[in-house]
């Protein structure tokens, strides 16, 4: 390199390119503030690739200038390398946990990994004479750090990978005992749930609270008011930072996570709420909560992730075969694509979310009394 851009001779063009991919992948998106600042810094140190003419001679280039010679790199070209390096990774080097991706793993789940940190050592004959010696072999790099049970379970439920029995064995439960006891609500709890880290628990009563509960200590940390009536189900979204609660009052309403602060109050039923559910499916801007009530009626709202705004109008599903029916529970498959519902007129009812809109697709009429409770297979079609 020239000594006219020594900032550039100390990185290598590997990485200049880097940091203009990281440029054009922010620009693309919400934080415009922080690419115009990265794109100032870059001009300033001479971190953008110098130019060549036909003599060799090097000539400064501004950065539109370098996104005009590269039209053919698009501004998400980042985003689609590292798409494509994981299924390539997978085929040479299986995950520990097949169907997770991320760019945050470590060990068998890290795209950084090789065959020699995955390769299974099998013990010779030396180590088991430093046993016989009295010796004990070195302890394995985990050692200590105990697995995540919510992550785990998680991601089961995510890629309908893993068995049950794997996760919790039946020895687990012989060594189960109270943890804890704890006396917040003035009246029955019907309803609970955890969060997606596994470090708060949700407790909604008929005293017409949500209180919200640290999994350490048991601490309150919270109390979420405005229902009128009994709570009768909740839901936690996927990326942990919605909560809505559902109650007799025929009112949804939703808090964040993060502040505790109302972010919607959501008004569609004349009945009872029966069950609320998040899609599984968090892909794209538009995501959808749905809810079923004792009015017979399914709503699916849709709701933005980046703004948290909820739209206040459903699209909404009256099916009921007889009057006076209810809409009694409901159940996502494992990726989202369809919802099925169990009323008390007998009848299963699949809805599928892949089209653009909700659509209802199959009625099931086998039952021959109501249907209390409903759940896909995580591992199959089923």
């Amino acid at each position: 390199m020239s000594d006219k851009h020594p900032d550039c001779s100390r990185v290598s063009q590997l990485e200049c390119e880097l940091y203009y991919l990281i440029a054009r992948f922010l620009m693309s998106g919400p934080c415009q503030k922080s690419a115009r600042v990265l794109i100032q810094e870059l001009e300033e140190h001479q971190l953008i690739p110098w130019r060549l003419d036909w003599e060799g001679k090097e000539h400064r280039r501004s950065f539109d200038n370098l996104v005009s010679a590269n039209k053919h790199v698009s501004s998400d070209h980042l985003l689609q390398i590292c798409q494509r390096i994981g299924p390539l990774l997978d085929k040479e080097i299986p995950p520990s946990v097949p169907g997770v991706k991320t760019l945050l793993g470590v060990g068998r789940q890290s795209l950084l990994r090789t065959i020699k940190d995955c390769k299974h050592v099998l013990w010779k004959g030396s180590a088991f004479a430093a046993l016989h010696r009295g010796r004990p072999p070195e302890l394995p790099v985990n050692y200590g750090k105990s697995p995540n049970i919510v992550n785990i379970t998680t991601a089961k439920q995510l890629t309908g990978c893993g068995r049950h029995s794997y996760v919790f064995p039946v020895v687990a439960y012989q060594h189960v005992k109270m943890y804890k006891r704890i006396l917040g609500h003035l009246s029955s709890v019907y309803c609970v749930a955890f969060d997606r880290t596994g470090r708060r628990i949700f407790t909604g009563s008929d005293d017409c609270l949500v209180k919200i509960w640290a999994t350490d200590d048991g601490r309150l940390l919270s109390t979420l008011r405005g229902h009128s009536a009994e709570i009768s189900d909740m839901a936690v979204n996927y990326e942990n930072t919605l909560i809505a609660v559902g109650s007799c009052d025929k009112v949804i309403r939703v808090w964040c996570l993060r502040t505790c602060a109302p972010i919607a109050v959501l008004q569609g039923h004349t009945g009872s709420i029966t069950s609320l559910l998040f899609c599984p499916n968090t892909r794209g801007k538009t995501q959808y909560l749905t809810s079923t009530g004792a009015d017979g009626t399914i709503c699916f709202w849709q709701w933005n992730k980046e703004n948290m705004k909820f739209n206040n109008l459903p699209m909404k599903f009256t099916d009921r075969s007889r009057p006076a029916s209810q809409i009694s529970c409901s159940s996502f498959s494992s990726g989202g694509m369809f919802i099925a519902t169990g009323s008390t007129d007998h009848v299963i009812r699949v809805y599928y979310l892949g089209s653009g809109s909700p659509e209802k697709i199959s009625e099931l009429t086998s039952h021959t009394d109501k249907v209390v409770a409903i759940q896909f297979c995580n591992s199959s079609h089923r």
